[in-house]
């Protein structure tokens, strides 16, 4: 069965008989023509992984969005806070639309823990981290402002149905394989496009916190689990998204080509 698993490398033989759900038929097709080409085939699911054990997010990461938004930098700790595993949804996941204004999109590397980080650990590497994925972070935007306004924390304009829109979850490792050994982490880079225009676009090293050091500051407070999620925060340019929307979250490679590349598609 082809998408059941969150990332599926497909093997095969001889004979193959291949059943999907007609939502991914599409997908199938296309994995099958690349088989047929004899290039590599890889099936990811477009649903949320059921690993998943919290959801931590951090706010103001970047530079220019917090400037965009009018907001003052953080000068000693990263701005957390977290979503409901209920908020977390995959590709092709539904998204509940409130009646509280406009909703922004918030694209966002995101990376999964691999081994449980223990209270007041000091974090000093990726080693930690098993898989990386590119999320969007919706946001209820006038909601939000109402809240802060009324110094009240930001939980439902952050929380609701499918606000937390997760991509396929691609192992570290691959990155480092694609990129090389030269590879470094803080040179990935990633873009959001919707209806093909591109909105966001950003290096993980133009994060104020570098993720070991998120890691670290999430320690003291609570140790980390396998499966837990961290959004590291979102660059310039969130905007409106609408219902019917079409996204595209990409890994760029660098100026030489290299590294790992993907493009993950999906309708708000």
């Amino acid at each position: 069965e082809i998408c059941s698993g969150w990332r599926l490398p497909l093997k095969i033989s001889s004979a193959l008989m291949i059943v999907v759900r007609p939502s991914s038929c599409s997908r199938a097709l296309s994995a099958l023509k690349s088989i047929a080409r004899g290039q590599p085939c890889r099936l990811m699911s477009t649903t949320a992984p059921a690993s998943v054990k919290n959801i931590y997010c951090i706010g103001r990461n970047y530079v220019e969005h917090v400037y965009e938004l009018g907001n003052e930098l953080p000068k000693e700790e990263p701005v957390v806070f977290i979503k409901s595993l209920s908020s977390l949804r995959g590709l092709e996941g539904a998204t509940a639309f409130a009646e509280s204004g406009r909703i922004h999109h918030e694209l966002e590397l995101v990376v999964q823990i691999a081994e449980q980080i223990p209270l007041n650990s000091h974090v000093e590497s990726w080693d930690v981290i098993g898989s990386l994925a590119l999320g969007l972070d919706l946001t209820l935007r006038d909601k939000q402002s109402a809240l802060r306004a009324k110094g009240l924390p930001w939980t439902l304009s952050k929380s609701f149905q499918g606000s937390s829109i997760l991509g396929p979850l691609v192992p570290l490792s691959e990155f480092y394989e694609q990129g090389g050994k030269d590879f470094s982490p803080d040179s990935l880079s990633f873009e959001l496009r919707v209806n093909d225009d591109v909105r966001q676009k950003a290096s993980v090293a133009q994060m104020i916190f570098p993720v070991p050091h998120l890691l670290t500051f999430l320690a003291t407070y609570q140790p980390l689990e396998p499966g837990d999620l961290v959004y590291t925060g979102t660059p310039k340019g969130v905007n409106t998204m609408v219902k019917g929307d079409e996204f595209a979250m990409s890994w760029l490679t660098n100026d030489d080509k290299r590294g790992y590349s993907g493009t993950y598609e999906g309708v708000l």
